[in-house]
């Protein structure tokens, strides 16, 4: 069965992860915003924010793993190839060298499954290749495939001109490892600027609850905590998006 990589799915383990969080997080708005966890009916547009962005966090993560599993299969690839290997031999060399690399489960492993018997009745690579590229919505991936391609047309250095792909793309992968590495302390940063609101509204709460009592069960404190709770998840979102590093 062929997967479209460029949608997700929720299992039943980021279900429970989705519902476990919004109760937490309905629980602690209820007391911290409104004092009233009746009043939670209102967080119900942020829940789907909430739910929007894990299905967005998800997409991307799954994305990130088959591209750093396509660069180990590539490099297996190359390794075959070099040996003297045919291109569709050495598909079956990589399936082989990526086990002792990655878990029985990775993604990667069906891919390489649906090519090999793709090759077994004469369907041709690139197309098995080029099909895999729109799939998995990954640039780099279509690329090679677009590249394996033309090569296979050209009758060229198809070892060399895959080699020099392969170690075009590696680079542009790991240059992007190294950005999300820079960016990560900033993630961090941003993740606890993300929970000082909820903090500090705690900490008056807790030291002293008479001061914020002006805000709760009346009309304009209802709304102003709402604008506030709404001025938190956009801000969250534009940190998001601005150290986000698209796939």
């Amino acid at each position: 069965m062929e997967i479209d990589y460029r949608k997700y799915s929720f299992t039943w383990k980021d279900w429970l992860t989705y519902f476990v969080m919004i109760i937490a997080k309905g629980a602690v708005i209820g007391y911290l915003f409104y004092d009233s966890f009746k009043m939670c009916i209102l967080c119900v547009p942020f829940f789907v924010m909430d739910y929007k962005s894990m299905k967005e966090e998800r997409l991307n993560r799954q994305k990130r793993d088959l591209t750093m599993q396509f660069r180990s299969m590539m490099e297996a690839l190359v390794t075959s190839l070099t040996a003297g290997y045919s291109l569709e031999r050495a598909f079956s060399d990589a399936k082989r060298d990526l086990s002792l690399i990655y878990p029985s489960n990775a993604v990667i492993f069906k891919e390489l499954d649906e090519i090999i018997a793709g090759l077994k009745v004469n369907i041709p690579v690139e197309k098995l290749l080029k099909d895999f590229g729109v799939r998995s919505g990954i640039e780099d991936i279509d690329n090679f495939a677009n590249v394996v391609a033309a090569a296979k047309r050209s009758g060229g250095n198809l070892i060399r001109i895959i080699e020099k792909t392969v170690r075009s793309i590696s680079d542009k992968i790991s240059l992007e490892e190294e950005m999300e590495t820079m960016i990560s302390a900033k993630k961090l940063e941003e993740k606890i600027m993300m929970v000082m609101p909820y903090g500090i509204l705690f900490y008056l709460r807790i030291s002293n609850g008479g001061f914020l009592d002006v805000l709760y069960h009346n009309g304009i404190g209802i709304v102003l905590m709402t604008i506030f709770l709404a001025g938190v998840y956009l801000a969250n979102m534009w940190a998001t998006r601005i150290m986000d590093i698209p796939v």
